[in-house]
């Protein structure tokens, strides 16, 4: 049986992964999007390492682990200049 972290880890991840779908389905690039996307990923680990240190059962919580940093991964290759708009972005907000 799954346990409440390791399904919150996955709807984070899922999450994210809709979010940067969607920014990359609109012409240009709408900033609020991805970082929305980013911030839900990294809600995903975190809950995900909440998951690892109470020990549930499963490996769902080590699935949305590694999909995390295989979705940055892919981000990264195909969308190289999207970390650094997200950054530059975020420079400008604060």
């Amino acid at each position: 049986m799954l346990k409440k972290r390791s399904i919150w880890s996955i709807v984070f991840i899922v999450l994210g992964l809709l979010s940067f779908r969607i920014n990359w389905l609109i012409e240009g690039f709408f900033e609020p999007i991805a970082l929305i996307g980013t911030v839900f990923l990294l809600l995903g680990v975190v809950v995900s390492f909440f998951a690892i240190f109470k020990q549930e059962k499963g490996n769902m919580k080590f699935i949305s682990l590694a999909s995390f940093f295989i979705i940055l991964f892919l981000i990264t290759w195909f969308k190289t200049f999207e970390i650094v708009l997200i950054m530059t972005w975020l420079k400008n907000v604060t």
